[in-house]
């Protein structure tokens, strides 16, 4: 089972065996882990040299762990912002963002971001991108302000944030997209949506 949370300076997921926590540490369990490490039920240890920055979203596909953040280097190969660990090695995911990633979530084959970035790769994305393996894409237009949250249910993406509109449309801090377009959920919150779940299996 893939799980993630957060306490607000610590980011977690799990891949059911081991659990990884990121954000601006750079030590665990007495072992020097700069902003990133993994507890494999008995001791911690490192994944590489760790980001240069703080790390604020994690997520878990198959063995592949995703770490989102502040940070432009993962065990220092160029990564601006997100990066993949296949359990031995970290690297990029294309040219990354020129901001900050906030929140991830992986729906089938694809991996969505969303933080407070305009680009993604060489795609103007506003705040929430999706890669499929090779490139990234924009998710239509995108929103009008950064995106805090994600979650994946079925074939339906949510997000929160700080945005007011997705796809041009009004959806107060929290839409969903179908695959195709977002949509309002109703008349969504009076302000920002800084955490998603999915109750049930939603697949």
């Amino acid at each position: 089972g893939i799980a993630a949370s957060t306490d607000g300076t610590i980011w977690m997921a799990t891949n059911g065996t081991d659990l990884f926590v990121g954000g601006g540490f750079t030590v665990a369990g007495g072992v020097g882990a700069n902003r990133i490490a993994r507890w494999d039920g008995t001791s911690w240890s490192a994944l590489g040299s760790g980001m240069d920055a703080d790390v604020y979203a994690l997520t878990v596909s198959g063995t592949d762990l995703y770490a989102g953040g502040a940070f432009t280097t993962a065990d220092g190969v160029s990564a601006s912002r997100l990066a993949r660990w296949d359990g031995t090695s970290w690297s990029a995911l294309g040219s990354g963002m020129n901001g900050p990633v906030y929140a991830l979530a992986v729906g089938g084959t694809d991996l969505y971001a969303g933080g407070s970035f305009t680009m993604a790769g060489w795609a103007s994305t506003n705040y929430i991108a999706r890669w499929d393996g090779t490139s990234w894409s924009p998710l239509g237009i995108g929103m009008d302000d950064a995106v805090l949250a994600l979650v994946v249910s079925g074939t339906d993406l949510y997000a929160g944030g700080l945005f007011t509109t997705a796809g041009g449309a009004s959806a107060k801090y929290v839409g969903r997209w179908n695959g195709t377009s977002w949509s309002a959920l109703g008349s969504g919150a009076n302000d920002t949506v800084y955490a998603l779940a999915v109750s049930g299996s939603g697949d």
